[in-house]
C-alpha cells in the first residue's frame, strides 16, 4: 500500500510540473520557461504569422441623408473623411437593423458640406439589400480598402496588451516558448499587422495565450 501511494504521489507531481514555469539557470541569471502539457497542447490555438496585403479600417457615425436609387448619401464628421477615396468598400449598420450588415461601395467623397457643423458626405453605391435602408436612419460605417504594401499579419486575438505594450507567444515547441514584444500597426477586422518584432513564418498561440503568458510573465 506504501508504494503504491508513493508511486500516485510521483505521477501526479510529474503531471503537475508538466504545466508550471520552473526557474532554469543560464550564465548565473535565472530564467523563467514553461512547459506545455500535452493536455493544454490539444486546447491552445497556433497561427503562423504570414505576410499579408494591409488592409486599412476606418470607422464612421453618421446619418443618412438622402435615398438614392443606386445607394445612400451618408452625413459623417468632415474630419473623418481626409483619408477616403473612391473605391473604399463599405459596411453599413444601423439603429433600428442592428444585426444586419448592408454592403457597398464609395462612389463619392464631399469634405465640408455644412461649415456650421463641419460635416461631410459619402456617397455609397448598396447592393441590392440596400434599399431597406431609409433617410434620418443613424448608422454605423466600416470602410477598408488595401493600402498596396504587406505586413506580417497575425489573429488580432494573438497579441496580448499589458502596460500600454503589445506581446505574442512565439511557439517552437510545448519546450519553448517566448513572449515576444511587437508593435502593431493597425487591426482590420480579426487581422493585426505587426510592423516590429515578428517574422513571417513565425508561430504564435492566440488561443489560451492569457494563462501562459501570466506564467511566464514577471508581472
Amino acid at each position: 500500500m506504501n508504494c503504491n501511494f508513493l508511486l500516485c504521489l510521483l505521477f501526479t507531481s510529474g503531471m503537475y510540473l508538466q504545466g508550471c514555469k520552473h526557474p532554469q539557470v543560464e550564465g548565473g541569471v535565472t530564467k523563467k520557461t514553461f512547459v506545455l502539457s500535452d493536455t493544454m497542447l490539444k486546447t491552445i490555438r497556433i497561427d503562423t504569422a504570414d505576410l499579408e496585403p494591409v488592409f486599412m479600417e476606418l470607422h464612421f457615425s453618421g446619418k443618412v441623408a438622402e435615398k438614392e436609387n443606386t445607394g445612400i448619401i451618408v452625413n459623417v464628421a468632415a474630419a473623418d473623411l481626409s483619408h477616403v477615396t473612391k473605391g473604399f468598400t463599405a459596411d453599413v449598420v444601423t439603429a433600428s437593423l442592428p444585426n444586419k450588415i448592408f454592403h457597398g461601395t464609395v462612389d463619392g467623397v464631399n469634405t465640408l458640406t455644412d461649415t456650421l457643423s463641419q460635416t461631410g458626405q459619402l456617397s455609397i453605391k448598396m447592393d441590392f439589400a440596400g434599399k431597406a435602408l431609409k433617410p434620418e436612419m443613424f448608422t454605423k460605417v466600416v470602410l477598408r480598402c488595401d493600402e498596396g504594401d504587406d505586413m506580417v499579419a497575425v489573429p488580432e486575438g494573438a497579441v496580448i496588451e499589458d502596460h500600454s505594450k503589445n506581446f505574442v507567444l512565439v511557439f517552437k515547441d510545448k519546450y519553448n516558448i517566448q513572449v515576444r514584444e511587437v508593435e502593431t500597426y493597425t487591426t482590420s477586422g480579426d487581422v493585426t499587422y505587426i510592423s516590429k518584432g515578428l517574422n513571417a513564418g513565425e508561430s504564435v498561440i492566440s488561443a489560451h495565450q492569457q494563462q501562459i503568458y501570466n506564467a511566464l510573465s514577471d508581472n
